[in-house]
């Protein structure tokens, strides 16, 4: 009885990802312009607010490269991690490789580093990409980030 609830639950949890969640990011989430995703929209998929917030950029790009790895090799998916990725690493952190808490839809920075909250999911969407797609500079800049929060660690929350 308890192993058909838990495996109810699985299925319908992953169809819930597969059949709803990961749909509605790919249709609307994208910016196909200025890269990265928007994560401030309507139930409807309508954007409402234009700013990126680092680590949500982290978070999506997590999950699409950790669907890859984890489900299957879609190239969908890794498309939309790549997105995210490459965003992320040529507009979320300063020249100190601390990373930024928001960013406007073209990557200007609007909230300065202040914490290592940012850091955190860029390090997992970094590390997630690079073992989803092979690219060595996205592992090498989630050990880069993750020494950065090591070197913050006594201090997680900054100024």
């Amino acid at each position: 009885m308890l192993l058909d609830n838990a495996l109810a639950l699985r299925d319908q949890y992953r169809s819930a990802l597969l059949d709803d969640v990961l749909p509605f990011w790919m249709r609307h989430s994208p910016d196909r312009e200025c890269g990265g995703f928007f994560t401030c929209l309507e139930r409807d998929g309508r954007v409402f607010d234009t700013d990126k917030f680092v680590w949500l950029q982290g978070r999506e790009t997590w999950l699409f490269s950790t669907c890859c790895t984890a489900i299957a090799p879609r190239p969908a998916w890794l498309e939309m991690a790549r997105l995210g990725a490459e965003f992320l690493r040529d507009h979320g952190c300063d020249a100190a490789g601390d990373f930024y808490f928001a960013l406007d839809r073209r990557g200007a920075p609007l909230v300065q580093p202040y914490n290592i909250f940012s850091d955190c999911f860029a390090a997992m969407a970094f590390a997630a990409y690079g073992r989803a797609s092979g690219a060595g500079w996205a592992g090498a800049l989630a050990v880069r980030t993750f020494e950065r929060i090591l070197a913050r660690w006594d201090n997680p929350k900054g100024r």
